[in-house]
Formats: structure tokens, C-alpha cells, sequence
């Protein structure tokens, strides 16, 4: 039912406008959305003045909130979909926010052009499910293709010289290339990371990655985080913190 409600509303008022106005919704009503929880705590341990990077910006949804009446805030946001990245540009115009900085670029372990999926289902595009291209995703590969540039963290000239507090990372399984592509932004900056991760090989993969970079992982539990261990957290929404500091 709710795949035909949304397949309706495409219909009505085309992909773009709905997805606009979708995301002006969820952003309204994100403190609302008890899915959002882990994200609403990262973005109150930035600071009032700190460079934060969005990798997977989407629509803009959680973007938004990084910057919204923080004007001493920066924030880099990185959308690697065409169809995405217009519409977080237009939602970043809607707010006015002058701060935030769009870059229709995706973040890999090497500079080179990837093939990502928009999953189609049941007639509906999921532009939250749009994917890399890869054997270790086995399902919702069916929809629209698209070549996408990608690039590394650590070659980014906008960030030169630049300190980063934070990095917001939603990279649908992709999340191991993007941290080894930043691997000297993440060890000179030692920023918080926040980080959402399927559960499966990958996610032990970019754990014991994160944790050469002398990073502790932890989670959210009764507000406040908890040194992970896997027997006592199922869920996918992980920080990073390095240690010592």
C-alpha cells in the first residue's frame, strides 16, 4: 500500500517535487522520527563552530540540521546520485543556507567512475536505498544505472588546510572504501565519526579499519554511549571517537 501511495505521488507530482517536498517534511518533523535519534545526539556533540562532512547527503535531510541556525557551522556535503544531488541542492537554496557547501561527487578508495543502482520496486524509486554497483550487494539491484564520479576525501582541494570535527557517513555498504580513501584527513583531524553500517562482513571490516586508525567505536544507549560489543548492540548506527582525547 504504501509503495502505491508513493507511486501516486510520483505520478502526481513528478519524481523531483516529491522528493522535495518529502524531505522538507522529514526535516520538519526529524526530532519526531525516533530513527533519528542517533543522528539528532551526533549533531549535538558538534560544536557551534564546527567543519563537519556529510558523506551520502541524500536529499538533504540530515544536512539540514547540521547547519540550520548554526551560521558558524560548515558543512561539506557529498551526493554521488544526479537525481539526489538536484534536489539537495534545491532544499539547501529552500533554507538559505550559505554555509553548506554541495558537491555532486562520490568518495571512494581510488578517483574513478562507479556504476550506482536507483532501486526500482514495485514501480518506485528508492532514493535512499541508491547503491554502488557491487558483488557484495545482492539485493535491490534492479532499477536505473547511472555513471558517477568518485574521488577520494584525502584528494579533496576544498578541504585543504581546512580542521574537520565530524563526519556523517551513509554509504550503503560502500562505508570501508570511503574510509580508506580518507585515511589522512581521519588521523590529522581526529574527528567524530557517526556511521551507519549493514550487518554483515563489511561492517567487521570497516570496524577493525576504523580501530587502526586508533578510533574506540561505541553506540547510543539511554543517551549516552557505550563501548560496542557485538553481543550487547544489534543495531547499524555507530560513532567513532579516537581514543586519548
Amino acid at each position: 500500500m504504501k509503495e502505491l501511495i508513493i507511486k501516486i505521488l510520483h505520478h502526481l507530482l513528478g519524481y523531483e517535487r516529491y522528493l522535495r517536498i518529502f524531505s522538507i517534511f522529514k526535516i520538519v518533523t526529524l526530532r519526531l522520527d525516533k530513527r533519528k535519534a542517533d543522528f539528532l545526539y551526533f549533531n549535538k556533540l558538534m560544536d557551534e563552530n564546527a567543519t563537519i562532512i556529510v558523506v551520502g547527503a541524500c536529499t538533504g535531510i540530515t544536512t539540514i540540521p547540521l547547519a540550520q541556525n548554526k551560521l558558524k557551522r560548515n558543512v561539506f556535503a557529498y551526493e554521488p546520485l544526479s537525481s539526489n544531488y538536484k534536489v539537495l541542492t534545491k532544499i539547501v537554496n529552500h533554507y538559505k543556507l550559505f554555509n553548506v557547501r554541495t558537491f555532486n561527487l562520490g568518495l571512494a578508495d581510488i578517483s574513478e567512475q562507479k556504476e550506482m543502482i536507483l532501486p526500482v520496486i514495485r514501480g518506485v524509486k528508492k532514493q535512499g536505498m541508491a547503491h554502488v554497483k557491487d558483488t557484495s550487494i545482492l539485493l535491490y539491484n534492479e532499477g536505473l544505472s547511472e555513471s558517477v564520479k568518485f574521488d577520494c576525501l584525502d584528494n579533496r582541494p576544498e578541504l585543504k588546510d581546512i580542521k574537520i570535527a565530524g563526519i556523517k557517513v551513509v554509504a550503503e555498504n560502500f562505508e570501508f572504501q570511503v574510509f580508506e580513501g580518507a585515511k589522512k584527513i581521519i588521523e590529522h583531524n581526529r574527528p567524530i565519526i557517526y556511521c551507519e553500517l549493514w550487518a554483515n562482513e563489511k561492517r567487521k571490516q570497516v570496524l577493525e579499519l576504523i580501530m587502526k586508525y586508533n578510533y574506540e567505536v561505541f553506540y547510543r544507549k539511554h543517551n549516552q554511549l557505550k563501548l560496542f560489543n557485538k553481543d550487547d548492540y544489534s543495531g547499524k548506527n555507530f560513532f567513532f571517537k579516537p581514543k586519548y582525547e
